[in-house]
C-alpha cells in the first residue's frame, strides 16, 4: 500500500533497537504532548505492522483510541491506514475497507485531497486482491485524478506502480511495464531510493514476463542493492524471488538456487509466509525444468504445508500444480492423480472464497453508503440547529435594543425577525425532508417497496415463505475469455449497458431484481407481493432480455467488436424471502427452486431461454384457465407445444449438475 501520509519519524523505525526504545518512553511518558505520543507510536506501529501485523493493528489501536480522545484527525488517518494494512495482509479484506472508509471521511473532512489520493489508492490494493480488477482500476483513476491535479509526483508515481500490476494480472505485460517505466521516471525526478528500488523490481518483472531475463536480472539487482540500503528486508527477499526465477530462465542453475536461497533464509527470519511459499514454487518448477523431480516434489511440498496450515487457498493451488508436474516427472502417477484431486478440490473452494469476497465488497460498499448517508443527516440537523440558536439570539439583541430606542419600531423588528425565522425553520425542514428522501431512495433501491415499509414500522422484516415464484438467471457465455480481450473500462461499460436494461425490463413485467453475482443476474417474479401472473412475467421479461443481448451482438459484431452472450433459466416453485441480518442486509430468497433455476441457466444454450417442467405445466394451466386456444402437437412425440402466448420446444430429460436427469422446455414467443 501507498503510504504518504505516514509522519515525519518514519526513518527513525528502520533503524536500531535504541530508537524504538526511545520511542516507546515518548509514547508511555503521559508528560510529552499528545502530538509527540501520537507520532512516537505511529512510527513503533507502522514499523511493525509489515513483520508482525498483529502486533502492528495493537499498537495502532492505542493510537487511534489517544487521537479520538484528543480529537486528532490526522492521527486517526494514520492509525486507519496501518490498520488497513495490517487487515490487507491477514485477509481480513472486508476489515481493511471498512478502515479505509473511515479514512477516506477523514480526509474529505479535513479537506486534504492528498490523503483522499493516498485513500483510493489503498482501497485500489483491496479491491485488487478481492479479484474486482475494475473497482480497483476505478479507484487509481480517481486517486490519479488528484494527484494530477496537485502536481502531487510522488502519489502519481505509486498510482502508476498500482496500474502496472492490475495490467500484470490481466496479461497485459507491455501496458504494465509504460506504467512501471512512468513510475520510475518520477522516482528519478523526486530522487528516491524507495521509489526507484520499487520501480526497478517492477520493470524487470515486466521484462522477465516479457521474456528478456538478462534485462530483468540486471534491474533485479539493482532493486536489492537500493532495499539493502534502506533495510528493507521483505522487498529484499522478494528481490531475491524474482532474481531466482530470472536465473533459471537464463540456465544459471547455481546463481538461481542461491538467489532463492537467499529469499528463505530472509523471508523466514521475518514471516513472511505468502513470499516464502513463492520461494518453494520458484525452487520446485526450476528444478521441473532441471528433471530432478524427487528434490522438486519435496520442494513443492514444502510450499503446500505451508499454505495449508496458513488457509491461503491461492497459494496452495499453485504449490498442488506444481506437486503434480512434480509426481508426474518421477513417474509417481498415484500420487500425481492424488495431488490432481485435491488441486480441483482446493480451486472449488477458491471460487467460493471469491464469490464471498464479492458479498463482502458489496455488504462494505453498501454500508458505508448508509453510514455516510446517516452522517450527512445528522450533520444537516446539527447545523440547523446551530443557525437557529444564532438566528433567535439575533432576535433578541434586536428586539432589546430597539425597545430602547423605540417602542413602535422595536414591535415592527421583532415581526421582521419572526417573520425571517419561519422562512428559515421553512427553509430548514425543506433540506432535512430533502435528506430523508435520499435515504428512503437509497433505502428503496436496496429493498423491495413492502419490505422497506415493514422495515421502517417495525425497525425489522420478517422472512416470509412463498409458496409459488418463478426465478430467473442469466450468464453471459465466455466472459472470462472476454475480459481479457478488452479494457477493464469497456467490460464495465458493456456489463452496466446490460445490466442497466434488465433492470428496466423487471421493472415493466413488475419483477423484483434479487441481486449479480459477477456476470450473473438474478430475478424473481411473485414476490414480496405475491400474484398469478409470474411466470408469464417472468417468461416475457426473459425473451425480452435475449433479445436485447442478441440485438447487441449483431450491432457489435457488425462494428467488428466483442458481444456477449447469454443463456437464461427459469423455475417455478416455493422459496423463502427476506432480509439477512440487521447490518449491511440484503433482501434475498433461498430454496431448492433457487438451485434449480441456476441449473436451467447451466444447462441452456445460448440465445436460448430454458424453463423446467414445473414453470412448463403453470404457463399450461394458466391457459386453460384463460381459456387459450386449445395446445396443438405439433409432431407425433409431442416435442414442440404450443399456447396462445408462447411456443414450446421439449427437450426430454437433460443432466443437470447436481439433479440428476430433469424435463426441460425452450420457450419462444407464439
Amino acid at each position: 500500500m501507498r503510504h504518504a501520509f505516514t509522519c515525519l519519524l518514519l526513518g527513525m523505525a528502520l533503524q536500531a533497537g535504541a530508537q524504538s526504545d526511545s520511542l516507546w518512553r515518548v509514547w508511555n511518558d503521559a508528560a510529552q504532548p499528545d502530538s509527540a505520543r501520537l507520532k512516537a507510536m505511529q512510527v513503533l506501529a507502522w514499523k511493525a505492522v509489515f513483520e508482525r501485523p498483529d502486533s502492528g493493528m495493537a499498537l495502532a489501536r492505542k493510537q487511534l483510541d489517544l487521537a479520538r480522545r484528543t480529537e486528532s484527525q490526522p492521527a486517526q488517518f494514520e492509525a486507519s491506514t496501518t490498520l488497513a494494512v495490517g487487515s490487507s495482509m491477514k485477509g481480513d479484506y472486508s476489515a481493511a475497507l471498512t478502515h479505509l472508509h473511515a479514512c477516506l471521511a477523514l480526509a474529505k473532512a479535513m479537506k486534504d485531497p492528498k490523503r483522499e489520493a493516498n485513500t483510493y489508492s489503498n482501497l485500489s490494493n483491496v479491491y485488487r486482491s478481492l479479484g474486482d480488477l475494475p473497482m480497483a482500476l476505478t479507484q487509481l483513476q480517481k486517486s490519479q485524478r488528484i494527484d494530477s491535479e496537485l502536481d502531487n509526483k510522488e502519489g502519481l508515481a505509486g498510482t502508476y506502480n498500482n496500474m502496472g500490476t492490475i495490467q500484470t494480472e490481466l496479461n497485459n505485460h507491455r501496458e504494465a511495464l509504460e506504467l512501471y517505466q512512468r513510475s520510475a521516471a518520477l522516482a528519478e525526478e523526486l530522487n528516491s531510493d524507495r521509489g526507484r528500488a520499487q520501480a526497478a523490481l517492477n520493470v524487470g518483472s515486466a521484462y522477465l514476463n516479457l521474456g528478456q531475463p538478462d534485462t530483468a536480472a540486471q534491474l533485479f539487482l539493482r532493486g536489492l542493492e537500493l532495499y539493502r540500503s534502506i533495510g528493507r528486508k521483505l522487498e529484499q527477499g522478494m528481490a531475491f524471488n524474482n532474481l531466482g526465477r530470472a536465473y533459471g530462465q537464463l540456465g544459471r542453475a547455481e546463481n538461481a538456487f542461491a538467489s532463492l536461497d537467499s529469499a528463505q533464509r530472509i523471508l523466514s527470519s521475518i514471516g513472511a509466509t505468502r513470499p516464502l511459499i513463492r520461494t518453494h514454487v520458484n525452487r520446485g518448477n526450476l528444478l521441473i525444468e532441471l528433471q530432478r523431480g524427487r528434490e522438486a516434489v519435496g520442494a513443492c511440498r514444502e510450499g503446500e504445508k505451508l499454505a495449508e496450515a496458513n488457509n491461503l487457498l491461492q497459494q496452495r493451488v499453485e504449490c498442488l500444480q506444481c506437486l503434480h508436474r512434480a509426481y508426474e516427472l518421477t513417474g509417481d502417477f498415484r500420487n500425481a492423480y492424488t495431488t490432481q484431486s485435491a488441486y480441483m478440490s482446493v480451486n472449488d473452494s477458491l471460487l467460493k472464497l471469491n464469490n464471498s469476497k464479492e458479498v463482502t465488497r458489496l455488504e462494505v460498499t453498501r454500508a458505508y453508503q448508509e453510514r455516510m448517508l446517516a452522517d450527512s443527516l445528522d450533520n444537516v440537523r446539527k447545523l440547523h440547529e446551530q443557525q437557529m440558536l444564532a438566528q433567535e439570539h439575533i432576535a433578541r439583541e434586536k428586539e432589546r435594543r430597539n425597545l430602547f430606542l423605540y417602542a413602535g419600531l422595536g414591535v415592527f423588528a421583532l415581526s421582521i425577525g419572526l417573520w425571517n425565522r419561519l422562512r428559515f425553520v421553512r427553509r430548514s425542514r425543506a433540506a432535512i425532508q430533502k435528506e430523508k428522501d435520499r435515504s428512503e431512495g437509497l433505502l428503496l433501491n436496496i429493498l423491495p417497496a413492502a419490505v422497506a415499509e415493514e422495515l421502517k414500522d417495525k425497525g425489522e422484516a420478517e422472512a416470509r415463505y412463498f409458496e409459488q415464484v418463478t426465478v430467473l438467471f442469466t450468464d453471459f457465455k465466455g466472459f472470462t475469455a472476454l475480459s481479457e480481450r478488452v479494457s477493464p473500462q469497456q467490460l464495465v461499460r458493456d456489463l452496466n449497458e446490460c445490466f442497466s436494461a434488465f433492470d428496466r425490463i423487471c421493472e415493466k413485467h413488475g419483477i423484483e431484481k434479487i441481486k449479480t453475482i459477477g456476470d450473473a443476474y438474478m430475478a424473481a417474479g411473485g414476490l414480496p407481493t405475491p400474484n398469478t401472473t409470474h411466470t408469464v412475467d417472468v417468461i416475457n421479461a426473459a425473451l425480452e432480455m435475449r433479445d436485447f443481448i442478441a440485438d447487441g451482438k449483431a450491432r457489435k459484431s457488425a462494428a467488428g467488436r466483442p458481444y456477449f452472450e447469454v443463456r437464461i433459466g427459469i423455475h417455478t416453485g416455493p422459496v423463502v424471502a427476506g432480509i439477512v441480518g440487521v447490518k449491511k442486509f440484503q433482501y434475498d430468497i433461498w430454496g431448492d427452486s433457487v438451485n434449480t433455476a441456476s441449473r436451467m441457466e447451466s444447462s441452456g444454450e445460448v440465445g436460448k431461454v430454458n424453463i423446467s417442467e414445473a414453470t412448463y405445466q403453470v404457463v399450461e394451466q394458466l391457459s386453460v384457465a384463460g381459456q387459450a386456444e386449445p395446445v396443438e402437437a405439433q409432431a407425433t412425440n409431442n416435442a414442440n407445444r404450443k399456447t396462445s402466448d408462447f411456443s414450446f420446444t421439449h427437450r426430454g430429460k437433460v443432466q443437470a449438475k447436481g439433479k440428476g436427469e430433469m424435463e426441460m422446455y425452450f420457450v419462444e414467443r407464439a
